[in-house]
């Protein structure tokens, strides 16, 4: 019986994707690549859905900061540090000035090792996900988030 076939029926997609978005990168590369070894096909599936800082990074503001926002100060500045410049504008977009100041304070001191940086990536993504089970975020078919209508 093939490692997939749990995951290919029904909602199986799902837990795959949050399987591999919620485990550090070596051991989602080493899943991965037995899945692409397997089916390549469901493989680029996969790899469509999951979800990370830098495909959440390029989103609506908004939608970052709804997410970034239910961070803790630290965990935010932990997984800016590990992040181009201008995500800092994104993710703060919304904050008062107060805030930004703590942020940029913890980002000059924190010295995070690159597990703990991948960590608060995750955290991210999963503050994502939970935004998406309430009803916050809803994604297309191409797998980007679809602007809510009031």
């Amino acid at each position: 019986m093939s490692m997939l076939a749990r995951y290919k029926k029904q909602g199986g997609i799902n837990q795959l994707v949050a399987l591999l978005e919620t485990c550090l990168s070596k051991k989602r590369e080493t899943l991965m690549n037995s899945v692409i070894a397997e089916d390549p096909v469901f493989a680029k599936q996969v790899q469509d859905k999951i979800l990370n800082c830098e495909k959440i990074f390029k989103w609506d503001p908004l939608l970052v900061c709804e997410a970034t926002s239910r961070l803790s100060d630290r965990t935010l500045a932990i997984a800016l540090k590990g992040l181009p410049p201008e995500c800092f504008a994104i993710a703060t977009h919304t904050m008062r000035e107060l805030k930004k100041k703590e942020i940029t304070n913890l980002l000059e001191t924190i010295k995070p090792t690159p597990i703990e940086i991948e960590s608060a990536h995750i955290k991210l993504v999963e503050k994502v996900r939970e935004l998406e089970k309430e009803g916050t975020v809803k994604f297309g078919p191409d797998n980007l988030p679809v602007k809510r209508t009031a």
